[in-house]
């Protein structure tokens, strides 16, 4: 907005009222404002009208929301006010530079304490839905608490960020080290707020195969919080299946009988789970698969995935192909499992495409080897597993060599696809 043609508010008021050749009393009926104040508004005998008494008037004659807003960002230096506003323009409308103009102008309101408007605003970024306007004044918080030494506000703004990005499956790496960098200031959260980042990092950590991090991460959750909950329940599973994932069997069984004593959603299944997979580890294969066939039976949808690609990785390790054939036949698994806020489901699907790749080589039948380690491929690609990515690659192309095979249609778009993603 040009400030040297509108002046004052009241200016742009009527200016706009008598370009729709609209009479006081008729702004007032369609605004809901009384007529006396629009009067005094546009008289300017209002030095600082409310933006709440404004607002309706802006609406009723057409004035673009942004261009009321930047007119009082310019002006209002009320802290009130300017909150006012903020809540007022995030519910309006998804311009995340205006609702940070907004919010940078409110946490500059002269004569009020930098930490309480510092804290106000952050209460009010929780209610916000949309992920990029969150950021975006998380990041605002933090460069002005930085600014202002406020370093309870640095911690809790990079601590929000990190809760937000950490979702994002092609920065998983990325995201995981920023985590870890909050820990600088994490004697400015709170209790819970560690016991949270320091499980989280577990998680993340375990999801990119850290797991001696892993392990580090979860220990300290179980020393931050002895009481029963969610979180301590948790890390024992992380830390029994990270022990485990190093090979580290008996500290594993450790964990799992302190995890098995807690009766949470699916505890109960997964001690069931990992009893098998602990004989398959100690060459009790047969027990094992025993166990595996009969946990297959009855678990939730939640543990199909994973007994089933054990159960199969184990009969293609005793070359029981018909077994292998009748699991496979028998499978309930698809893509729909995915979700794209869990790496461990894009893993333990990409696992068992991989494995099915195995099988159908081993019977001969190449063109399906080749489309699921294909998919097993795309998988590991979403959740950055490099490693993963380079033995389905490399399986694909010893498959073309072994059985000289050209690589070609369908194959070689595929990889052209793969290809051009990852860059």
């Amino acid at each position: 907005m040009d400030a040297t043609i509108i002046k004052t508010i009241g200016e742009l008021i009527q200016d706009s009222r008598r370009s729709l050749n609209m009479t006081i009393t008729q702004l007032s009926e369609l605004s809901g404002v009384p007529r006396g104040t629009i009067s005094r508004i546009e008289n300017c005998e209002v030095k600082r009208p409310e933006f709440s008494s404004v607002h309706p008037l802006a609406m009723t004659l057409n004035i673009p929301f942004e261009t009321l807003v930047d007119y009082y960002a310019e002006i209002e230096k009320r802290a009130e006010t300017l909150l006012s506003m903020f809540q007022t323009t995030v519910r309006q409308c998804k311009d995340i530079d205006l609702i940070r103009k907004v919010a940078t102008k409110y946490l500059e309101s002269p004569n009020e304490d930098s930490l309480d408007l510092t804290e106000k605003l952050y209460q009010q970024i929780n209610s916000i839905e949309d992920n990029s306007i969150k950021l975006s004044l998380y990041n605002l918080i933090i460069d002005y608490s930085r600014s202002h030494g406020i370093m309870p506000y640095i911690a809790k703004g990079l601590y929000q960020q990190y809760l937000i990005e950490r979702y994002d499956l092609s920065r998983l790496k990325e995201t995981y080290y920023n985590g870890k960098y909050i820990l600088n200031y994490a004697d400015f959260l709170s209790q819970q707020e560690r016991i949270e980042l320091y499980y989280k990092l577990g998680i993340q950590a375990y999801n990119l195969k850290l797991y001696h991090e892993s392990i580090e991460h979860c220990k300290k959750v179980l020393a931050l919080h002895s009481a029963e909950s969610p979180y301590k329940v948790n890390a024992l599973w992380v830390l029994r299946d990270a022990n485990f994932a190093l090979g580290k069997y008996e500290e594993s069984e450790l964990y799992s009988l302190q995890y098995k004593q807690f009766n949470y959603p699916n505890s109960q299944e997964h001690t069931v789970f990992m009893e098998a997979l602990y004989n398959a580890v100690k060459g009790n294969t047969d027990k094992a698969i025993k166990e595996l066939r009969a946990f297959l039976v009855t678990c939730s949808d939640t543990f199909i995935l994973g007994a089933t690609r054990h159960l199969l990785q184990l009969y293609l390790k005793q070359k029981n192909f018909d077994e292998a054939k009748a699991l496979i036949e028998s499978s309930r698994i698809n893509s729909s499992i995915l979700d794209k806020e869990n790496p461990l489901t894009y893993y333990g699907y990409g696992e068992y495409q991989r494995i099915l790749g195995e099988y159908f080589s081993a019977i001969g039948d190449i063109d399906n080897s080749i489309n699921h380690l294909m998919e097993g491929l795309m998988c590991f690609s979403k959740i950055k597993d490099v490693n993963k990515e380079k033995e389905c690659l490399n399986t694909i192309i010893h498959i073309h060599i072994k059985n000289n095979i050209p690589m070609m249609g369908q194959t070689l778009e595929n990889l052209r696809n793969y290809l051009m993603e990852d860059e």
